[in-house]
């Protein structure tokens, strides 16, 4: 199981010192990191310190990076969106460092059949434009219509507490057949380690693409509980592989 961030606080001075210790403590975990500068790309190139930090991401084997675009629950203009990956294919231009992309992570994707094609008409796009990587994961935060796996490479099929995902009944939310192009990313976690071990097993056994499991319900910090479930992963990982 890959780890799922959502990077979403600003690379100041050591703020992201605990993503460079996860990576350097799990190289065998991959983690896909989605960078998000101004409610997607911002202006044709990131400030200094997201260079930066975006370029010492890029620098590790076990990483993909993917730029943040959303659509709004398909209430946003396919010819901004489009914009923002055209913004995100310009940085593999950038010479002077490394701050090239995997691919795009699509928020707040409208989880209806009605909007198919308009889902559709992102993937293309995404797929025709990306040079480096052209990785499409998509996010209605719920579990959706297997059509749409046929649109995406991942999909995030769970968003929401901890509590929530139990009183759902956790993984029996999302088919089987599904998990292996499925992410889910769990948050306001008890603060605690006692089930952590057990629950990063059970999501890994379910056979998920990718998780996570944290505090903070913006993902605007990493909680203590992080380098715990980066760690755990691992684990639970290679006792998979053994």
């Amino acid at each position: 199981m890959h780890v799922a961030l959502p990077l979403y606080m600003y690379p100041s001075a050591g703020t992201w010192q605990p993503l460079y210790d996860a990576l350097n403590n799990n190289p065998r975990v991959t983690f896909d990191i989605i960078v998000n500068p101004s409610n997607g790309p911002g202006g044709s190139l990131p400030d200094s310190d997201y260079i930066s930090n975006i370029s010492m991401i890029n620098s590790y084997n076990n990483v993909n990076t993917l730029g943040y675009v959303h659509t709004s629950y398909g209430n946003r203009s396919l010819s901004d969106i489009s914009s923002d990956i055209d913004t995100y294919q310009s940085w593999s231009t950038y010479t002077n460092s490394n701050i090239s992309l995997n691919g795009i992570f699509v928020d707040e994707t409208p989880a209806s059949l009605d909007y198919y094609d308009y889902v559709g008409t992102i993937y293309n796009k995404i797929k025709s434009t990306m040079s480096h990587g052209n990785l499409v994961w998509t996010n209605p935060g719920v579990p959706v219509d297997a059509s749409f796996y046929n649109i995406a490479d991942m999909i995030n099929a769970y968003e929401n507490t901890y509590d929530n995902w139990m009183h759902q009944g956790g993984n029996s939310s999302i088919p089987q057949a599904m998990r292996s192009k499925s992410t889910v990313m769990l948050h306001s976690y008890p603060s605690g380690t006692e089930t952590m071990a057990s629950d990063v097993d059970d999501l890994v056994d379910a056979g998920y693409h990718g998780g996570l499991l944290i505090v903070d319900d913006q993902y605007t910090s990493f909680d203590p509980m992080w380098s715990t479930f980066t760690s755990e992963v691992g684990q639970s990982n290679a006792n998979v592989k053994c």
